[in-house]
């Protein structure tokens, strides 16, 4: 088989490499050795790439071959490592690369080039890049010239944008009404995911972004920054962005009073998302048969549970498959857990919970759990009732600095596990790291449909 597809022409070889995945290259390239001299290094080297701008001898070497570049389907930019004059970022170094170590003989000439248009010509040749991803955008963002604009402007074709930084940033509202009315526009009529966690909302991204939301119709997964410190015209940009295959929201932190309106329309457009996160969402009333098809729902405050149930109908109760990210409190557990089904939950994500006896209520609630997951913690109260008033008479006399010196205890294996009878996978932030061997043989024999215990594989 592998002897009669090598009489073809090269051409239809090498058409045929590009559709295979990195995993199925390899394995072709160990069959021969005339599959191995055309696939490595020019395909399985130049498949994902992850570099900095600073590294010119490599973008060089990809702007002056085209048929190389375009085999580059996964693009990582990390921060620069070194400070140039056309760059104005400080001197960062230690960061991951992904680097080709083969260098390929160019196919055709390309005229020389100053460096600093090394990296846009290579992205013009990358014309199969399917996800570009950024670090830490912000850095690019605020660079001189603007490389963030530039690079997005090159990449129409992509079909996953990743927009990652450190940390959230506003509005700047001391730009330059100059930089702000910049002729830049992003288009993207093939994207099907963005991930926007790290978009810095300068005045001059307003224009370009939502030209580039509008231009996705194909859009599958959009997460977006944290709102914290944005105001109203930004959110507002949601409000004539329609995607008909929208299946996964996330809709970050940092949302206000004014703001809250824009996600709530936006959700209420997009009757396909099956899976939501949206952190500290609360105070939100959703229209009749607003998200009917929701799966999977990460949510803090149960408060927006009511409003889907609200949604849903008097009589229908939510039937979902994945609950995640809680504060859980046993004086509201009667309230809010009402409007769910919990035989449907089968993955239960708790960040803090009160007292153990509010998970052994949450436990009964949810008999079906199979994947938990505890990255808060558990407040174990002490049994003494002088105690307990004591800590009321303290937490109402110095709040804050009471609160402050009560450390919240993390719930051991032992307490968890005869909780969940067909709990398949446990995990969380305190446990169950340090067991030792004898414990984990004794807690695979009495919960022997258990496959995981961060970090074991049982």
């Amino acid at each position: 088989m592998c002897a009669s597809l090598l009489r073809l022409p090269y051409d239809i070889l090498e058409h045929l490499v590009e559709t295979l995945d990195r995993p199925d290259l390899l394995s072709l390239a160990l069959t021969c050795t005339s599959w191995k001299h055309i696939i490595i290094p020019r395909h399985l080297e130049y498949r994902e790439i992850s570099l900095s701008v600073d590294h010119y001898a490599v973008w060089r070497h990809l702007a002056e071959r085209p048929s190389l570049a375009a085999n580059v389907r996964r693009l990582v930019i990390t921060e620069s490592e070194y400070c140039h004059s056309s760059i104005s970022f400080p001197a960062i170094s230690f960061f991951r690369s992904q680097i080709p170590t083969t260098l390929v003989q160019p196919l055709s000439d390309c005229s020389m080039l100053h460096p600093s248009d090394y990296p846009l010509r290579a992205l013009r040749n990358m014309r199969l890049l399917k996800t570009l991803e950024f670090e830490n955008i912000f850095r690019w963002a605020e660079g001189s010239p603007d490389t963030l604009s530039l690079f997005l402007s090159h990449i129409p074709s992509v079909e996953n944008l990743v927009l990652r930084s450190s940390r959230s940033h506003g509005l700047d509202d001391e730009e330059s009404s100059e930089d702000a009315d910049a002729p830049s526009v992003w288009v993207f009529p093939n994207l099907k995911s963005a991930i926007l966690t790290g978009m810095p909302w300068y005045k001059k991204y307003i224009r370009p972004f939502s030209a580039a939301l509008l231009s996705s119709s194909q859009l599958k997964v959009l997460h977006l920054p944290h709102f914290v410190g944005y105001t109203s015209n930004v959110a507002s940009l949601l409000d004539n962005c329609r995607f008909p295959s929208l299946v996964e929201l996330n809709l970050g932190w940092g949302w206000t009073y004014e703001t809250y309106p824009y996600a709530q329309r936006f959700l209420e457009a997009h009757p396909t998302i099956e899976t939501l996160t949206w952190t500290c969402a609360y105070n939100v009333v959703l229209a009749r048969g607003s998200l009917p098809h929701l799966k999977h729902l990460c949510v803090s405050h149960l408060s927006f549970v009511r409003a889907l149930s609200a949604a849903r109908g008097p009589d229908a109760k939510l039937c979902l498959e994945t609950l995640g990210d809680l504060f859980l409190f046993s004086s509201d557990l009667p309230t809010d857990l009402r409007d769910i089904d919990g035989l449907s939950v089968r993955k239960l994500s708790i960040k803090f919970c009160d007292s153990l006896a509010t998970l052994r209520a949450v436990a009964a609630f949810f008999p079906a759990v199979t994947h938990l997951s505890i990255h808060g913690s558990v407040f174990i109260r002490p049994k003494s009732r002088w105690t307990r008033a004591f800590r009321r008479l303290a937490r109402r006399l110095f709040p804050h600095r009471f609160a402050n010196r009560i450390s919240p205890i993390c719930p051991r294996v032992e307490d968890v596990l005869p909780l969940f009878p067909e709990l398949e996978d446990l995990s969380g932030s305190s446990f169950p790291h340090g067991i030792a061997a004898s414990s984990l043989q004794d807690i695979r024999a009495r919960f022997p449909k258990l496959r995981r215990l961060e970090p074991f594989d049982l």
